[in-house]
Parts: C-alpha cells; structure tokens; sequence
C-alpha cells in the first residue's frame, strides 16, 4: 500500500484480494464513511465532486475509484465479487466496520458487497436502480461489447440514452462527454454485467440498519425500487427529499447522512 498524508486529508494505493490496484482519498475526522460512486465515473469526473466536502464536516470520508476507472487498475475479466473485495480493502483502511454511502449503480452494489458479508455498519443509499431480470444469455452486457467496438462515445451515448434514460435537457450538458469520462467508458460494462438480477426481493438478508434516500423529482421507478427495499430490509427506512432528477443537493444530502448514521434518526423529509 502507498500512501500520501497531510493533516486529516490523505490519498494512495491499496491492493485489492486479487493483486488489482486501487487508488483511495480520504478527507475530514469522525465516524468512518466510504462514498461508493456511481456507474462510469472516478473521483475526478463524479457528479457529485463536492459532496465529500460536505460530508467531511461530519465524517472522516473515504472515496475510491472502482476498478477500472480513475487511477484503479482492472484485471482481464469481470466478476462484481472483485469490487466487494474492492470495498473491503477500502473498509480495511478505516478503524473499524464503517458506514457506506453509495450512489445509483453504486448504491446497488453496497447492497451486494452487504450481502456477500462485507463489514458494513449501515448503509446509505442515493437512488439505487433495481433490475428484476436476470440476463442468463449475456444479452445486455453483449450489446455493451458492440457498442463498445465503436468507441468509448458509442458506448457511452448508447448507455446514457437507452440504459439510463438521461432527460434530454441534462443530456445537452453531458454530451460530448469529457475525455477523462469517455477514458472510464469501458468499465459501463461492469453494471451491464451486475444490475441485471437485482430485485429487492434478493437483498432480504441484508440486516444493516439503512436509509433509503429518494429525491422528490426523480423519476417515479426510484421511488418503487426505494418502497419495495424499504418492504424487503428488515432494518430500512425511507426518505424523500427535496431535489431534481436522479440527485439531492450537498447540503440536505450530507445532513440527512449525518443525522442517520450519528444521531440514529432519519433526519429528512417524511416518507411518501
């Protein structure tokens, strides 16, 4: 492992179970709380870049970039038990089983690392999508893989589009994505080979007390997904919050973390 400090704020390298490389931050003092960030994104090209600011008020705050993204490196195939034992690197660098915040695919994912026994306290989680159907034959990612022969814009067009569903207007600001996003554009792959096969219903031993968070103007199916988790945990709460399309702001984001993994309440906005 390498290793950069200064003062509360420190960076490097940790080695993954498998030998793959994985860069890390970490910002701020207090309760442990690593951020899980979202499909096709790094420290540096995250659209949420400051909301670890905001949360190292409360918390020491680690970020890292998954595999295959960012400063990380990647191994020649895929299989998402490599990112939980990526987690569980990131986890290892804390003083003990921290809370994990984890953002849309990445929110899903700290539901599978919870699952397969990583050392998770709580869980935090931003809109994480639901795929009920598994793909046995491979379909979803396949069409990843020839979008991808095309070009890293291919593919990330492609996913943005017809995947994800971007609002045409929050597209306009997206498209041509920046050069450090379209670098990271292969590793979209890695959530056309996770998110299939995720129903709620899958993540029923998922005991970590969990906060369910929901913006008021995301799209409806957020809210589904977030009511039939909140259905399925034995120990999940639900919240909405005030925000836009598939975020919440910094602030209000931060504070109702805060308040659910500090002060054990959920501290936002009632239920709908």
């Amino acid at each position: 492992m390498t290793q950069a400090r200064d003062s509360d704020h420190a960076h490097g390298v940790i080695d993954s179970a498998d030998g793959t490389p994985i860069a890390w931050s970490r910002l701020g003092s207090g309760p442990d709380l690593v951020m899980v960030h979202c499909v096709g994104v790094s420290r540096e090209t995250t659209p949420q870049p400051t909301l670890v600011d905001a949360l190292a008020t409360h918390f020491t705050v680690w970020s890292y970039d998954r595999r295959g993204k960012g400063e990380s490196g990647n191994a020649p195939s895929y299989d998402v038990q490599r990112e939980v034992e990526d987690l569980t690197a990131i986890i290892g660098l804390a003083s003990g089983p921290a809370a994990v915040y984890g953002f849309s695919s990445g929110a899903t994912l700290a539901l599978i690392a919870a699952e397969a026994g990583a050392p998770i306290e709580r869980l935090t989680l931003l809109e994480p999508p639901l795929y009920d159907e598994p793909d046995p034959d491979h379909e979803f990612r396949a069409e990843g893989e020839r979008r991808l022969a095309a070009g890293n814009d291919e593919l990330h067009r492609w996913f943005q589009t017809d995947v994800v569903g971007v609002p045409e207007d929050i597209l306009a600001d997206m498209l041509p994505a920046p050069e450090a996003v379209l670098k990271d554009a292969p590793s979209l792959l890695h959530e056309l080979t996770f998110l299939p096969g995720t129903p709620a219903t899958r993540f029923a031993s998922v005991s970590q007390p969990t906060l369910l968070i929901a913006s008021d103007a995301t799209v409806p199916e957020m809210h589904v997904w977030a009511r039939e988790l909140e259905a399925t945990l034995p120990h999940a709460q639900r919240a909405v919050l005030p925000g836009e399309w598939h975020g919440v702001d910094d602030a209000t984001l931060a504070e109702s973390i805060r308040a659910f993994v500090i002060d054990d309440t959920v501290g936002a906005a009632p239920s709908r």
